[in-house]
């Protein structure tokens, strides 16, 4: 089965300023930051949070780029949003990495493969599920309160250990 790309409807899409984005991606969390398209002069900071995630790709393709991108099909105008690869070979390909070295682990690779196309950059990312919050607050504030989530899930180092 061919993929298809499928335009998902969370409640906020990244905004086609240039104000951009900021990636915070660890073993456990993957968060993005942006600035959200909005009413004119009203412009909100959301965050997306990918749970359970496994692998991301951040970066190129530029907007001038994206039709040469593998799932771009001829004739898609992949508008700044968030979109699913349905039929995604991805989480099958990591399933497959994985029976390497566990083959008798039955990883059905059934995560999701979402896209999100931003201002001059694409985030691709493969995880459980994504959810959007929106934020009345700067930037920076919005941008602390997503370190500060992906940092809970880190124990500190006791002293003297």
């Amino acid at each position: 089965m061919k993929p298809r790309v499928v335009m998902l409807d969370l409640g906020a899409i990244p905004s086609p300023s240039g104000s951009g984005e900021l990636l915070l991606a660890d073993e456990r969390s993957c968060r993005l930051v942006f600035v959200a398209m909005g009413e004119p002069w009203a412009q909100q900071v959301a965050m997306a949070t990918f749970t359970g995630f496994s692998q991301v790709i951040f970066g190129y393709p530029n907007d001038e780029a994206l039709p040469g991108h593998p799932l771009h099909d001829p004739g898609d105008d992949w508008e700044y949003g968030f979109y699913e690869v349905q039929g995604s070979p991805w989480p099958d390909r990591l399933a497959a990495q994985n029976r390497v070295t566990f083959p008798d682990h039955d990883a059905s690779g059934s995560q999701r493969h979402f896209l999100v196309v931003c201002h001059e950059d694409l985030v691709e990312v493969l995880s459980d599920g994504v959810t959007v919050e929106l934020f009345d607050e700067p930037f920076e504030e919005v941008a602390t309160r997503a370190l500060r989530l992906n940092m809970a899930g880190h124990t500190s180092p006791t002293a003297g250990s």
